[in-house]
């Protein structure tokens, strides 16, 4: 366990959960060819598409700890980091130091969040707390794993075992 951790070793837990799925993603991209990294395969979206979007709701995270309001649709959607492993590898270190610089004094706090849910809408405001945000990071992040664990596979590309499985599955193994 980290030196982050609350009395309850809740903080810690949540900040080191969040590394761990960037360093996932790290790792993964570690050794991949750039074509098995960028292609869609039989599908709709790439591994760079999925790592992406994991990087996305992080930075949307932290843009919104500044203004108290976390704003998932505010996504850059950068293709630049869907087809370059090696551009993807840079901004997953960033993210990893931005979650090891994280104040754990502040993630009790209280904040808004703001997406939308309905295509035919106005995104929702709700409130929610920062340690809320933090485990629905983590459990989106082992969602988009799971399935970049499926692209890697479909193009026999040799994943970590544990690559997209939740905490709960690798524990009651």
């Amino acid at each position: 366990m980290s030196d982050r951790a609350d009395s309850s070793g809740r903080t810690g837990r949540l900040i080191d959960g969040c590394i761990d799925c960037v360093d996932q993603c790290g790792e993964l991209l570690d050794g991949m060819p750039g074509e098995i990294f960028a292609s869609c395969g039989n599908g709709n979206s790439s591994i760079g598409a999925h790592v992406r979007h994991i990087v996305d709701r992080y930075q949307c995270f932290f843009n919104g700890l500044g203004a108290g309001c976390i704003d998932y649709d505010d996504r850059k959607r950068g293709a630049g980091m869907e087809t370059d492993a090696r551009l993807a590898a840079g901004v997953l270190a960033k993210t990893r130091a931005r979650f090891e610089a994280l104040d754990p004094g502040i993630c009790g706090a209280g904040i808004s969040v703001r997406e939308l849910v309905h295509y035919n809408g106005e995104p929702t405001v709700a409130a929610s707390t920062l340690d809320r945000e933090l485990m629905g990071l983590i459990t989106h992040s082992i969602h988009h794993l799971a399935i970049i664990a499926m692209i890697a596979r479909s193009a026999s590309f040799s994943v970590p075992p544990n690559l997209g499985k939740a905490p709960s599955t690798i524990a009651a193994e």
